[in-house]
């Protein structure tokens, strides 16, 4: 099985030892997005809405540089500093998602998701058609 570990312009390069997304095979496994922009400030401080949105979006990003979309993630892992966040998490999904399909979903609260500034990190996995030889194996 190839596995790949594409970059994606726009999303913020992690300063830890990790990749944004993994691919293997059909499969594409999304670190968890927080609310960084692509220059790595925290996007809506105190704002869990706009919060919320930019972990969309970065999930949207990552998903787009591969040729996919929403459609395709079939697990989404939410995680709250303040799970009376998740209605929000809820409403936006339901915008971005439309009529579905929906991927099955876990929701948690944890205590911190190392800065306080942030609020919600947003993880996902997804299933694309297979890897076009194109694309940069690592």
């Amino acid at each position: 099985m190839r596995v790949q570990r594409p970059g994606t312009p726009g999303v913020a390069t992690p300063q830890e030892p990790y990749a944004q997304a993994v691919r293997a095979g059909d499969t594409l496994y999304l670190a968890g997005q927080v609310a960084f922009d692509e220059d790595n400030d925290v996007v809506g401080v105190g704002d869990p809405r706009a919060q919320i949105e930019q972990c969309w979006h970065n999930v949207q990003r990552i998903l787009q540089a591969q040729g996919a979309s929403l459609h395709d993630v079939v697990k989404v892992v939410c995680y709250f500093t303040d799970i009376r966040h998740f209605p929000l998490e809820l409403e936006i999904r339901r915008r971005l998602l439309g009529t579905g399909p929906y991927p099955v979903a876990t929701v948690m609260q944890v205590a911190n998701l190392g800065l306080d500034s942030l609020l919600v990190e947003i993880d996902a996995t997804a299933v694309l058609s297979p890897p076009s030889p194109t694309h940069q194996e690592s």
